[in-house]
């Protein structure tokens, strides 16, 4: 037993004498550190003395501070501070010693050295491959082709984000004026990817980012993304977590991919009308292009809360809409152009027979001209100003800017996002989005679909590589609901 406390003894003086030996290794290194900091330190301060001590900044500074005084007097005395004549003469002055010729030509050669390898050097870290999880994706290129990838690199979850495995996402007409260059200008701000199709999406929490607190990984979410923002056709999908919530229980990822586009744009609509379920029973109101996404969840929206709709779509629509709730149905299908009247046409002729309504609403897919009639006899005398909404997407003015003043909005764009990050505001775009596209309009849709007063209306699915075949369908009369890729 002596023998066996004796041993053990020596082997704790050993660990003592090795964590002291350490700690004071440790010690040293760090004195080491800060010295040689304080010494680097110092020769940094040494040289920017001995620069600022130089000759010829010295002359500079003399000439800058004569300037100065001679501005002042001008002033003082009424004259111009930069009268061009005064200038010319100190240019020629300058420009006459040899010493200041030399010291210009030295400093534009530098300047023109290092900006070549500043851009060498930037374009080649631009040039690394991205690091990240590798999947599939939909890539778009700018003459609109779209591939599929199948080692795409997703970023990781940064602070604020989390990482969605994407089972399906939804596609409309959007994404066709997308891949022709709307919101171009803003991605190339925003964005730096490839995916720039695919809006609505459903999937699982793989991981999430630094201050995430109410997302959790295994969670099942679903979330929108604008064409300036990039897309969701992406198998792995890095995406802020205000732009995401939880999905409705019991719903599958495709018919969840359905709803979160067209279902936010439909109460966007419904708030820009400031309708809900206290003020809308018994109005009168008329939905063109009621097939599509963001129709069909108006129609169930406001049927339930009991109103009466009028629904305007192709006939081969007309049983679905009824099951959804419209109590009237007006069939379009003479007006075959894409800017054909037959839509307000058809409207005035009902209106005649019916009555007309407290609100026209003309969604994605009708067949109407961009400029609604004004003034018309499709509404009531007393509907309020703004009763007839477009919900179809305008032309963006960043993509009708010239060049100059491109640049202009550019310099603006990232002077607003500089000011925000310094207030405290962050360094997102969250306030470039639809708020009802965020998580609070997402959760609406959520408590909605739980409570039986929507439901998500899936038209058909297609596999990530017949993109082509899903977008021709989505864009076409023959579309009801909201179309859907997803990944197998």
């Amino acid at each position: 037993m002596d023998e066996l406390k004796h041993r053990a003894g020596e082997k704790l003086e050993a660990l003592h004498e090795a964590a002291r030996t350490a700690a004071d290794s440790g010690k040293s290194r760090v004195q080491d550190v800060i010295n040689q900091t304080a010494e680097a330190i110092k020769k940094v301060r040494d040289a920017f003395h001995e620069l600022w001590n130089n000759e010829l900044i010295a002359e500079g500074r003399e000439r800058v501070v004569e300037w100065s005084r001679e501005a002042v007097k001008r002033i003082k005395e009424g004259a111009p501070p930069l009268s061009p004549i005064v200038l010319y003469e100190e240019l020629l002055a300058l420009f006459h010693d040899r010493v200041w010729r030399r010291s210009m030509l030295i400093f534009a050669c530098g300047l023109v050295v290092g900006g070549a390898t500043g851009l060498a050097v930037g374009l080649r870290a631009g040039a690394r491959p991205p690091t990240g999880p590798h999947a599939r994706a939909l890539h778009t290129h700018s003459d609109q082709t779209v591939i599929l990838v199948e080692d795409a690199v997703a970023p990781g979850a940064a602070a604020g984000e989390v990482l969605v495995r994407v089972q399906a996402f939804s596609i409309c007409s959007l994404d066709r004026s997308t891949l022709r260059g709307r919101g171009y200008l803003l991605r190339s701000l925003l964005t730096r990817g490839h995916v720039t199709v695919g809006r609505g999406f459903a999937g699982v929490v793989l991981d999430v980012g630094h201050g995430v607190q109410d997302l959790e990984m295994g969670d099942e979410v679903w979330g929108c993304v604008s064409e300036w923002s990039g897309g969701a056709a992406s198998e792995l999908l890095t995406i802020r977590s205000t732009r995401v919530s939880k999905r409705p229980r019991g719903v599958s990822a495709e018919r969840a991919a359905a709803l979160p586009w067209g279902g936010s744009a439909a109460l966007a609509a419904l708030r820009r009308l400031a309708f809900h379920n206290h003020n809308v029973k018994g109005k009168r109101v008329a939905i063109c292009g009621a097939s599509s996404g963001e129709g069909c969840a108006l129609v169930q929206i406001l049927s339930g809360w009991g109103a009466h709709v009028t629904a305007l779509a192709p006939h081969h629509t007309a049983l679905t809409l009824r099951d959804l709730g419209a109590q009237e149905y007006v069939d379009d299908q003479d007006g075959s152009a894409e800017h054909s009247p037959s839509c307000w046409l058809a409207l005035e002729q009902r209106a005649l027979r019916s009555g007309p309504w407290d609100a026209v609403v003309a969604c994605r897919g009708a067949r109407a001209p961009n400029t609604m009639p004004q003034p018309t006899p499709i509404l009531k005398a007393t509907a309020p100003r703004g009763a007839m909404l477009d919900l179809r997407p305008a032309p963006l003015l960043t993509d009708r800017l010239p060049a100059p003043l491109s640049l202009v909005f550019v310099a603006s764009f990232y002077t607003y996002r500089v000011l925000r990050w310094l207030v405290g505001a962050g360094s997102h775009t969250d306030w470039l989005e639809e708020p009802l596209r965020l998580r609070a309009g997402l959760e609406t849709l959520t408590n909605m679909v739980e409570n039986g007063e929507l439901a998500p209306i899936l038209d058909k699915v297609y596999l990530p590589q017949e993109f082509e075949s899903a977008l021709a369908h989505a864009c076409s009369h023959h579309a009801l609901g909201t179309t859907v890729l997803r990944f197998p």
